[in-house]
């Protein structure tokens, strides 16, 4: 088997902090702008003593984001789906304000439309929020004398709402990250990441440089609809990223025998088109003397590979590569069916979980009598996702920005709250504490709903009305909702259709296996293309689900699971990057009817692989071949399958 330089990244729990609480500009810059309306927000509920002020500040950190277009997209949509929840109740309350049997019922249908419509519906998140919102407005009945007063309480939750909205909004339009000057110093990032990468492996992990990558696409549309101006960059933009991808790719496949100086004239070709990029939009940049220095000899096929993906991308960044045409192999590409899978299907399964988890948190502090739990009816929400490895992280998290949230609440309460005499006093916690949770929230998803779950604890036990908070009651019945309704979320998904997520990783490594054999035997160039992106994306999917999977313990059998026989981790990446080598390779060589003949014996063995069988490379051809660079790359690839074969 061919042995390129992978650097394997397990370190502890204190590599992961370290890896996620790096500050950088844009990340000071998010933390501030949180940090400022979190305390304007707060001044201006207290002085009007609006209701609910603990979430009137942590609506704040749920609709920030780190550019300006993510934040006004999450803050509209979020003002539109609380309208629109605020409207349902009232007229839901006609129903079942004076008829206690009907709001259940209520309460269950509007958790599972809610959930379902966020799972299918391209309003996905407005959905889930309305749906949200409408299911907390009809706990109230339970708590509020009158329908009058009810009514002006679910009337003040879109003042709750509109508040922090729009004072982000307004922060966010007067000093928010534009998402253009963000993408582009992501990619100029990221193209020296890459150069970096590839002239010494040791820098970064490729697996999280290949996640940056494909979340610079998101945020480059998000650019696009910011400024209508780039919009002429759109396909040469994409195409960069493509490109981007596959040579990182490639780059994981370099063997160790590749010398220093063959590496550094790879990593100069990247910096170059790294200034291309820059200076066609319109920034100046210093140019490097050295640049255009011959490249060495390449006799390895991985590194004439990485040389033409290299070249490529310096012609795409300077312009000179010609336009992609438009043509039918830009459709995405297919998927291998699967029984009793189907989204539909998938997603009414979750929103039941969702719906009986609910119901059994409501009927919990209901029949307790104890209404100070509420907060486990929000976890519900909050907590659920698809598989169970995926729910029980979001559960550790929450539990664990729980304890620490209250915890430092409960300080405050104790010893900090009552030597308080002014709201500027307040104010000055607020912005103190809001600083540590927000360093936290804006980390990547691995922990950042902790510092979320830090900040909401914290806001609930400090800000419990209008003036120092003294009560620790208050603060331990929420935290105790919060743990009720986490063994609730974890009592239905452990137990009622429960979904993998060891077991979703090992379907989509098979489904990437699967489109390496289609890859290889493609004829367009926009079909390679695409299957190229997309099995750069699914192999980045199943690597975060095999995360996840750690946090499933002993709720399912990694038995049953091996049972399947699908290629893991390790054996994809190394089968992508022999492959992408071959098409590299196949484009600068003469292909006989033999060769096609090979590479399709290939795509067979890679598609039997995807399944769990194993076919021998037992038909070599009559003739015997030449040793040339696009062969040696055919032998590395079978070499790859049989270790894969041989593995499962």
């Amino acid at each position: 088997m061919h042995a390129p330089i992978e650097l394997q990244y397990r370190s502890g729990l204190t590599g992961v902090l370290q890896r996620e609480l790096t500050l950088t500009d844009t990340r000071i810059h998010t933390m501030t702008r949180i940090i400022v309306c979190t305390t304007i927000v707060v001044a201006v509920a207290m002085v009007f003593q609006i209701p609910l002020p603990s979430y009137v500040a942590y609506l704040v950190f749920l609709v920030s984001q780190e550019d300006a277009a993510s934040t006004l997209i999450s803050a509209v949509g979020g003002l539109v789906a609380v309208t629109l929840a605020v409207a349902v109740s009232l007229l839901l309350y006609v129903f079942d304000a004076a008829e206690p049997a009907l709001r259940i019922p209520l309460l269950a249908a509007s958790t599972l439309a809610g959930t379902f419509l966020a799972r299918t519906s391209r309003l996905g998140p407005i959905i889930f929020l309305a749906g949200f919102v409408l299911v907390l407005s009809q706990t109230l009945l339970d708590d509020v004398p009158s329908t009058e007063a009810v009514t002006h309480v679910v009337l003040w939750l879109w003042v709750v709402v509109a508040l922090p909205v729009g004072v982000t909004i307004f922060a966010n339009l007067l000093a928010g990250e534009s998402p253009v000057a963000l993408a582009r110093k992501r990619a100029t990032q990221l193209l020296e990441a890459v150069a970096t990468y590839i002239e010494t492996p040791s820098s970064a992990d490729p697996s999280r440089l290949r996640d940056q990558l494909l979340a610079l696409s998101q945020l480059k549309n998000k650019a696009f609809m910011w400024s209508k101006q780039l919009k002429v960059f759109a396909q040469e933009d994409n195409r960069l990223i493509d490109l981007l991808l596959e040579v990182l790719q490639i780059a994981r496949y370099l063997p160790s025998s590749v010398p220093p100086a063959a590496r550094q004239s790879l990593a100069r070709s990247l910096r170059a088109s790294e200034r291309h990029f820059l200076r066609r939009r319109g920034i100046a940049v210093n140019e490097v003397s050295g640049a255009n220095e011959p490249a060495p000899d390449d006799f390895d096929p991985a590194q004439v590979a990485l040389r033409d993906a290299v070249d490529e991308l310096f012609d795409a960044a300077s312009g000179k590569a010609p336009a992609a045409l438009p043509d039918k192999a830009a459709s995405p590409p297919r998927q291998p069916p699967k029984a009793d899978t189907s989204p539909n299907r998938a997603a009414a399964r979750f929103a039941f979980k969702v719906m009986f988890a609910v119901l059994a948190s409501y009927a919990t502090y209901t029949l307790l009598d104890w209404p100070g739990i509420r907060t486990a009816v929000t976890t519900c929400f909050f907590v659920s996702l698809t598989t169970v490895g995926e729910s029980v992280h979001k559960l550790t998290l929450r539990l664990t920005g729980a304890i620490i949230g209250g915890l430092i609440a409960g300080l405050c309460i104790v010893f900090v709250l009552p030597s308080l005499t002014d709201i500027g006093q307040l104010c000055l916690l607020v912005a103190v504490v809001s600083a540590f949770c927000a360093w936290i929230s804006t980390s990547s998803e691995t922990i950042a709903y902790a510092g979320m779950q830090i900040a909401f604890a914290f806001f609930l036990g400090a800000l419990q009305g209008y003036g120092p908070a003294s009560d620790l009651t208050v603060l331990r019945d929420r935290v105790a909702g919060i743990f009720i309704g986490n063994i609730w979320i974890t009592i239905f998904f452990t137990t009622l259709w429960p979904v993998s997520a060891w077991s979703q990783a090992r379907d989509k490594w098979s489904a990437t296996v699967r489109q390496l054999g289609d890859l290889l035997v493609a004829d367009d160039k926009g079909t390679v293309a695409s299957l190229k992106t997309a099995i750069c994306k699914q192999a980045a999917d199943a690597a975060a689900l095999n995360a996840r999977a750690l946090f499933e313990w002993r709720f399912f059998s990694r038995g049953d699971s091996a049972a399947r026989h699908a290629p893991e981790a390790h054996q994809v990446e190394q089968l992508a990057s022999a492959v992408f080598v071959v098409l590299r390779l196949q484009d600068k060589a003469a292909l006989l009817p033999s060769d096609k003949e090979t590479d399709q014996l290939a795509a067979q063995r890679l598609i039997a692989l995807s399944k769990g069988t194993r076919i021998d490379a037992s038909n070599p051809p009559a003739a015997p071949t030449p040793s040339t660079l696009l062969n040696q790359a055919r032998e590395r690839l079978n070499e790859e399958i049989d270790h894969a074969s041989r593995a499962i």
